[in-house]
């Protein structure tokens, strides 16, 4: 409420400005202060008022500047009590603006500081029930906010760790699946069978298919495996990993003198002879392109030799 105390020299923009102010005119009401603020800087009435007009214009930053300055001049106890009072007035409006965007923080710097204001209206005029009321609104809606601020901490420190345990969980899995898969997938002689396939296969075949030239490739991956120039797919028909082995004996038909184990050698043994099987188109043609390309390498191995045994004529230079 503006005072309508004044003194003589600045009694006629005071009155102005407080007939503006009850029109709500507050604007022209701030102007009319200031005329009687630059006769009288001193003047308590235009000081105060000019503070109300602020804050009636929501300008609270202004209005905390004002009123704080008043609070360093001697008055009165209940003038010094009503300054202080408005004082935390515009310091919690200020605090209502901050939370409104969104900063909390200093939104609480503010409510602190509104309750210290109302604390002191309350030394210079223990009677004052507005200033008592506001206190307590402002130390309850502190509480609440730093009940908020920690559970919202509170809040994030869980997600945090939250974020954290799935991703060690999720790194965990991701380097089982890569190491099971690495394993699964490892061909480390880089022949197109997975390691783990090949192993799995030389432990289960171990006995049935030796490693007959001793060449290091088990006999169901050499594709010659007696070394003797002819691949095993064209001496064991059909089937060169599980060739047949009449006398159980360990040695295939075609490598077996006496197959059927009778005494008679299979080339002098009509019933040992085995049966012709007929070739497919396809099996021909491999066989002859491999024929070719045998031929092909014995003629480049030629080539190779004679080459090196060739001669160069070197000029003297002497």
């Amino acid at each position: 409420m503006a005072f309508p105390l004044f003194s003589q020299k600045e009694r006629k923009y005071i009155r102005s400005g407080n007939k503006n102010y009850q029109s709500k005119d507050f604007n022209n009401s701030e102007v009319d202060y200031q005329k009687a603020l630059v006769i009288d800087t001193t003047s308590f009435a235009a000081n105060y008022n000019l503070a109300d007009a602020f804050y009636k214009q929501k300008k609270y930053d202004e209005a905390e500047k004002k009123f704080s300055e008043m609070t360093n001049r001697q008055s009165g106890k209940e003038k010094l009590s009503d300054v202080y009072y408005n004082l935390g007035n515009s310091q919690l409006k200020q605090a209502e603006n901050l939370l409104g965007q969104q900063k909390a923080q200093d939104a609480m710097k503010k409510i602190s500081q509104s309750i210290d204001s109302y604390k002191k209206a309350l030394i210079n005029d223990p009677s004052d029930k507005d200033a008592k009321y506001n206190l307590s609104y402002a130390s309850e809606v502190l509480k609440k906010l730093k009940q908020q601020q920690k559970q919202q901490q509170q809040n994030k420190n869980n997600q945090q760790q939250q974020n954290q345990k799935d991703k060690e969980n999720k790194d965990k899995g991701k380097t089982e699946s890569e190491d099971k898969n690495q394993g699964k997938n490892q061909d480390s002689d880089n022949d197109g069978i997975p390691d783990k396939v090949e192993q799995n296969k030389d432990n289960l075949n171990k006995t049935q298919n030796p490693d007959t030239d001793k060449d290091g490739k088990p006999d169901y991956k050499d594709t010659d495996s007696d070394n003797d120039g002819i691949p095993d797919t064209y001496e064991a028909g059909k089937d060169p990993q599980h060739p047949k082995d009449t006398d159980k004996d360990g040695k295939p038909d075609y490598r077996d003198t006496d197959s059927d184990n009778d005494g008679i050698p299979d080339s002098k043994d009509p019933d040992a002879m085995p049966k012709a099987v007929k070739m497919s188109d396809q099996d021909a043609q491999r066989l002859l392109q491999y024929i070719k390309e045998q031929e092909k390498e014995t003629v480049k191995k030629a080539n190779l030799k004679k080459a090196k045994a060739k001669k160069v004529k070197v000029d003297k230079d002497w």
